[in-house]
């Protein structure tokens, strides 16, 4: 009973700074990026500054932006209160509708209003959720898709979450999925190694399926316990 009581104490320690930590990352760097990403935009209104000025102000400004959602991401990420598969559902699915709008992509969610509440770990909401942004990037990046459709349902304790994108496809065999990459760039297949290896770190499986002209499908899979 005692090793229980200290174990909990020292969980609702580690809990309470995380809590913290979130909360000052937003308050302090949340606020100066804000004030940054203004002054660009205060700056760019100008008529009379010189092109090379009004580009990087253009680049300021994009970076700010960028900076903020990686802010955001990593307070979701580290505060306890979004420890929960609820909570994970709706992150992914304002993301996916943020991140695919951008590129002027449509996206289709099919994601229940409400889950279960249960409990998850932040190793398992963070790699799922990196493993996630991975392949919507590569969707962007490679795809040439014009649509996008996000499942996420549970089955038999398992979250699966599944990614299909109308795009140009890809021959798995042919791909670099077994090839080794060139130094000189970022491959497709690099992608989806950090995608698999981000799931194996969380007991997860990472499923793909992909047809020359037809579109890819990518399935995750992750245990969890009520």
């Amino acid at each position: 009973m005692r090793r229980r009581l200290e174990k909990l104490e020292r969980q609702q320690a580690i809990e309470r700074e995380r809590a913290r930590i979130a909360k000052d990352i937003h308050d302090d760097l949340g606020a100066s990026l804000t004030r940054i990403t203004m002054l660009a935009q205060s700056v760019r209104g100008e008529t009379q500054i010189p092109e090379y000025v009004s580009a990087n102000l253009e680049r300021i400004h994009g970076t700010a932006r960028e900076l903020t959602r990686s802010m955001d991401e990593i307070v979701w990420a580290v505060n306890p209160r979004h420890d929960t598969l609820d909570s994970l559902a709706s992150y992914l699915s304002r993301f996916a509708y943020d991140f695919l709008s951008a590129a002027n992509i449509r996206c289709r969610l099919d994601v229940p209003l409400q889950f279960p509440a249960w409990p998850l770990t932040a190793e398992v909401r963070h790699n799922l959720f990196l493993a996630f942004k991975e392949t919507l990037h590569n969707v962007i990046s490679h795809a040439a898709a014009s649509e996008v459709r996000v499942v996420l349902k549970l089955e038999a304790q398992k979250i699966i979450l599944t990614v299909t994108d109308n795009g140009c496809g890809f021959d798995a065999v042919q791909s670099d999925l077994i090839s080794p990459p060139k130094p000189d760039r970022i491959s497709q297949g690099d992608g989806l190694a950090n995608i698999r290896r981000r799931l194996a770190e969380i007991h997860g499986g990472c499923e793909i399926q992909s047809v020359p002209g037809l579109g890819t499908t990518v399935k995750f899979t992750v245990p969890v316990q009520a």
